[in-house]
């Protein structure tokens, strides 16, 4: 399955299966724990999302650039002071380059999150809509496979790479 490009870490390289059965294997999971996957192959079903949630809300990957959310641009820690017994008496917020909002990201529940970073990643699904802040670079790691595919790039700057 052709990536978008090269660095395209949302679109499965591997899919099999047609129509209701048709599964995706995650680019990012199937990745050595090296390079910051988990060694493992993950099939998800490409059509009822769980694939598209899969690659959002585990690993923070835009579909509409194939490329991370960006991060929040400032945090601000703000007091609950109507917590109830097991709720955070505080909460972490976000800024949003995209709304310019602050947004809650963590949950009120006083228990840890498998997750941690699920509820930013929740409002950049919503909000973002491909943007991501301005002069936003380097969220590849500069390893063997990232300077291979970038010296095949040809003098328009796009990439020859097929798989």
């Amino acid at each position: 399955n052709p990536p978008r490009d090269a660095l395209d870490l949302y679109t499965p390289r591997f899919v099999k299966g047609r129509g209701t059965s048709k599964v995706g294997l995650c680019p990012i999971c199937h990745e050595s724990v090296k390079r910051g996957g988990e060694g493992k192959k993950l099939w998800l079903s490409m059509k009822f999302s769980a694939f598209n949630y899969h690659m959002q809300y585990a690993h923070g990957i835009s579909p509409a650039t194939g490329l991370p959310f960006s991060p929040p641009l400032g945090f601000r820690i703000m007091p609950r002071p109507n917590a109830g017994k097991l709720e955070k008496t505080q909460i972490m917020e976000g800024k949003c380059h995209k709304c310019k909002k602050w947004v809650a990201i963590e949950g009120i529940k006083d228990v840890p999150t498998k997750v941690k970073e699920i509820f930013w990643w929740k409002h950049a699904a919503a909000c973002h809509q491909g943007s991501t802040v301005e002069g936003e670079c380097d969220v590849f790691v500069e390893d063997v496979v990232y300077e291979a595919v970038c010296s095949v790039e040809d003098a328009d700057g796009e990439t020859d790479v097929e798989e």
